[in-house]
């Protein structure tokens, strides 16, 4: 079997569209006399003649003819590959899972998802719904790429980069009596019942909510649990109870819910990207630049 190097093809494919040495020697960029060994080099390697050569011409042989068709589609393949290969290597092309927290519901989540797909419509971007303990358990399995979590998660092996910083607020039914107040202290809640995310299954908003409560000296007393926003607006406005969530929520006009803000000193909950420290993904590397693009330009970030 011939070992032949791509340049050959390359340099017969030259000659075979010019029918001309000289011209394809300029169209390559080399000399004459070079081009011509190698020609003679790869008719050799092949053990059949590829050019008929005359003082005034250059004409292709049958196999010669038989060679370019043959060889053409290889050279094409070729250069989508390598094509393919860089825009691999640019982050264009490939998979990104993203694992995000639905008690946290922000503008920088959904329209950063939004500006990468439409910068990178050759990504396959899927999206979950998890929290943040199952994200960190997410990034250690593959099973996602990059998350947003609520911090701490206690794992080494992850990166974190804080996306945004929010104020805490509370959210009431709208006949309860705090509602008469412009702002409400922690202490005032402590005989409320609460609605947060859900315990069991790590929600990094729930860890929060219960470790501001305690610093405020009282247990929240939780009577429903669930992962999503809207679910938890829902229960406040049956008057099931109040919740404390990140001040964007405010954007969400549920009937029957009032927010109030909270008295000084009021906690913030931050937002954080998160990702495993020996990925090399460059799908990875240009969602977290788009990510962050948009967070420079987002005036309600950090």
């Amino acid at each position: 079997m011939a070992n032949i190097e791509l340049r050959y093809l390359q340099y017969f494919v030259a000659v075979a569209e010019e029918l001309n040495f000289g011209r394809a020697a300029e169209r390559l960029n080399m000399a004459q006399p070079p081009l011509s060994r190698q020609i003679s080099r790869l008719e050799k390697e092949l053990g059949v003649e590829l050019f008929q050569r005359t003082k005034r011409q250059v004409q292709l042989t049958e196999a010669g003819r038989v060679f370019l068709e043959e060889v053409r589609p290889i050279l094409l393949q070729v250069e989508q590959s390598v094509r393919a290969a860089q825009r691999a290597a640019r982050g264009e092309v490939g998979r990104l899972a993203v694992g995000f927290e639905g008690s946290f519901s922000y503008d920088i989540i959904p329209f950063s998802l939004r500006e990468y797909q439409e910068r990178f419509p050759n990504v396959n971007l899927i999206v979950y719904e998890m929290t943040t303990v199952e994200q960190g358990q997410a990034l250690d399995d593959r099973r996602i790429g990059v998350g947003f979590v609520v911090p701490p998660l206690d794992n080494e092996s992850l990166i974190f980069e804080t996306v945004l910083r929010e104020r805490l607020i509370v959210a009431l039914p709208e006949n309860h009596p705090l509602t008469n107040q412009q702002e409400v202290s922690l202490q005032a809640l402590a005989d409320e019942p609460f609605v947060t995310g859900p315990r069991d299954r790590g929600c990094g908003l729930y860890r929060q909510v219960v470790a501001i409560c305690r610093q405020a000296d009282f247990e929240p007393r939780i009577v429903q649990e669930t992962n999503e926003i809207q679910m938890m607006l829902g229960f406040v406005a049956a008057g099931l109870g109040v919740s404390l969530l990140p001040s964007s929520t405010r954007y969400f006009q549920r009937p029957g819910v009032v927010y109030r803000e909270l008295r000084s000193p009021v906690p913030e909950i931050e937002l954080a990207m998160v990702w495993h420290a020996n990925s090399l993904s460059p799908v990875l590397q240009t969602f977290l630049e788009v990510v962050r693009q948009f967070n420079r330009q987002d005036p309600h970030s950090q």
